[in-house]
């Protein structure tokens, strides 16, 4: 997903995300105070939640980190490869 499909999605106006627990234990990514359709679900198997126990919502929070950093990243490459890959206007 791009940051203009993400610009598209959240609008144009700051946005303030969640991490929140559903009704069924999966973690869900959403727009603060939204009923809608989460961003980003994180379900973990009984056997992974008893091994993280109170820590499932931490290791989710980074889940989204890196996720949030990869496409940061992505972006940022892409934005590089363009002004490099620009002839200079001039030479010294």
């Amino acid at each position: 997903m791009s940051v203009e499909e993400l610009k598209e999605l959240l609008g144009t106006q700051e946005t303030i995300l969640e991490l929140v627990q559903l009704d069924d234990g999966a973690l869900a990514l959403r727009v603060s105070n939204s009923e809608d359709v989460p961003l980003v679900r994180i379900e973990f198997n009984e056997e992974v939640r008893k091994i993280l126990g109170e820590n499932t919502g931490m290791v989710a929070q980074h889940m989204i980190q890196a996720a949030i950093y990869g496409v940061m990243e992505n972006q940022a490459n892409k934005w590089h490869a363009n002004v490099l890959d620009q002839k200079p206007q001039f030479y010294s």
